[in-house]
């Protein structure tokens, strides 16, 4: 199936997007063969120009990079193409054109067209007269050695870090020698790794190529080409793990070396995910005791919509170290660049600590008997039970009217609740729903969290104020009920509005019709009735919450998430019992 796009036309999409990037950073200039030029390229500074580019669908790579301190001049061929030698030789002449002959730098990524269309233009530029100097890199370590081709590594993100690098040391005045030196010394010391959860799609075409779910590509490129192997979906632990042991032994990393490390998002990986990979990478490297003294993360060079990460590393020469971080932490006017002052650390070393909060263990309210306390843990932990297994069936009757991830809230909130079972305070009930209130905001978040925190902390309430000489049947309604009055108070849901309360309330009802029937007996009615009541809300108009803004008939067919559900949990309790 072909990718749904925003676009006019496939053959004007890059020029398009490249006037689109110069009218947000108006101080950029561009020249109709795609080159994107610095302010003030026009005008005598007397230091060393920096040239690099490369295929479009890889943005902000290479335009997002210009403006003083990283390069003079980008250029951009069509989608995965390199650009022609003759954009590339107006991106020289026009870099070159003012300043003093100083020289000018091309930085080539390591592909076979950039490097045949860089090096034609380069040779023209040579013919005429202009002082020009190149380097090539080829960062990806993914692929053996002695599996490489003639071409050799092929160009990942890595080539960022030696544009910043030698853009400011042109930017301080170095000559075009010691900023091409120190480029290469910076090109042989990094290593690039990444992995690919899905193919990027070209606009007007399908997938790149097909990838199973529980597949993941080790080693895919950047022009949507697959990777050098296929490996089983993983933990990220384990996957980021993979990845840093083979750029480890590309560069011979060992204890106490200092590192920079670079993160990108192919594109379309989320930056919840783009956060996780982060951290571990620097967690375990830092237990491996290698030294991260800089990280940068974000959508740097892309594969338009592919998902995946690479991982750079820039291994820091022991003499180098500090010239090196000066550079890199020297301001620039590119808008792409993710380093900022925050980018630096206010000390060497920077613990990572999570600061959990341990639960109350004051008991409060009426107290049960030994068997009273197995059975209110055992219907804890069936009800628990029963919702991870149903959270498929949950989170698609929420797709379409709402996120799609009610099933997985609910299902976190059983997570939380069982491995928290062995403490919770189950022989005083009031406690026990502060502890669940406690649970439901921590491990839910969202407006599932609020609204189950809201009902276990109204119950507790009531709970509280209750005392031994009530049947429990009794408490348990009065509690029942100040929990279901306290979602009604914030949500402003009443029955009807097809939410969980369209379970909660009817239940109730039934329980409150008879309360001296024997606890069994009346959990069995109110099951039949929270089933009934579920049921019945496919005939309801949702009226609260996200999917009150759904106007297309087909989602609002079904039973509602929400009180599928509380059904769920209301059956377990009563099989239970």
């Amino acid at each position: 199936m072909a990718k749904k796009s925003l676009i006019n036309s496939i053959d004007g999409m890059v020029n398009e997007s490249l006037i689109g990037y110069t009218l947000a950073y108006p101080q950029l200039e561009l020249h109709s063969p795609r080159v994107v030029l610095k302010a003030g390229w026009n005008e005598l500074d007397n230091k060393v120009a920096i040239v690099s580019g490369g295929g479009s669908g890889h943005e902000p790579f290479s335009a997002g990079f210009v403006g003083a301190g990283m390069l003079s001049a980008s250029i951009s061929g069509s989608v995965f193409a390199s650009p022609p030698s003759g954009h590339v030789l107006h991106a020289i002449k026009c870099a070159s054109a003012n300043n003093n002959n100083a020289g000018c730098l091309v930085i080539i990524a390591n592909y076979t067209g950039d490097c045949l269309n860089f090096g034609l233009a380069i040779e023209k530029a040579l013919g005429q007269g202009l002082k020009v100097v190149q380097v090539t890199v080829g960062d990806d370590c993914s692929i053996p050695d002695n599996e490489l081709g003639k071409v050799g590594k092929r160009a990942l993100p890595g080539i960022i870090l030696v544009i910043k690098i030698a853009g400011a040391m042109a930017q301080n005045g170095y000559s075009i020698d010691e900023v091409a030196k120190n480029a290469q010394l910076i090109a042989n010391n990094t290593a690039s790794c990444s992995i690919g959860l899905t193919a990027c799609k070209i606009p007007g075409e399908g997938p790149m190529f097909e990838l199973p779910d529980d597949e993941i590509e080790f080693g895919q490129g950047i022009h949507g080409e697959a990777g050098y192997k296929r490996i089983k979906l993983q933990p990220v632990s384990k996957i980021v793990s993979l990845m840093i042991n083979v750029i480890i032994k590309s560069l011979k990393i060992v204890k106490r070396d200092s590192v920079v490390i670079l993160i990108n998002n192919f594109g379309g990986l989320s930056q919840l995910e783009q956060g996780i990979v982060v951290k571990e990478v620097v967690t375990q490297l830092q237990k491996m005791e290698i030294i991260p003294v800089r990280v940068y993360s974000g959508l740097l060079m892309t594969s338009l919509d592919s998902a995946g990460v690479h991982l750079s590393i820039l291994k820091l020469p022991e003499n180098d170290i500090k010239s090196i971080l000066y550079f890199l932490d020297e301001k620039t006017e590119a808008p792409g660049w993710p380093g900022c002052s925050y980018s630096i650390a206010l000390s060497n070393h920077q613990d990572i600590m999570i600061v959990q909060e341990k639960m109350s263990q004051m008991k409060v309210g009426p107290s049960l008997n030994n068997y009273q306390e197995q059975l209110l843990r055992a219907c804890l932990q069936k009800s628990c039970k029963a919702i991870i297994e149903k959270e498929r069936s949950i989170n698609e009757l929420d797709s379409g009217c709402g996120d799609g991830d009610c099933g997985t809230t609910l299902k976190n909130l059983g997570e939380g609740v069982l491995a928290a079972i062995d403490k919770l305070i189950v022989s005083h009930p009031s406690s026990l729903m502060s502890e669940l209130a406690n649970i439901a905001e921590e491990r839910m978040g969202g407006t599932s969290g609020a609204l189950y925190s809201l009902m276990f902390t109204a119950a507790g309430s009531a709970l509280s104020n209750s005392d031994n000489t009530e049947s429990w049947l009794e408490i348990w309604a009065r509690a029942w009920r100040a929990g279901i009055n306290g979602i009604m108070k914030y949500s402003k849901a009443v029955p009807g509005d097809k939410t969980m309360i369209d379970v909660l309330y009817p239940s109730l009802n039934e329980l409150e019709k008879d309360l001296t029937l024997p606890y069994k007996k009346a959990a069995v009615q109110v099951a039949k009735v929270a089933t009934k009541s579920a049921e019945e809300t496919k005939n309801m108009i949702p009226k609260i919450g996200r999917a009150s803004y759904v106007k297309q008939g087909e989602y609002l067919k079904n039973i509602d998430a929400g009180a599928f559900a509380v059904s769920i949990w209301i059956n377990s309790i009563t099989e239970c019992l």
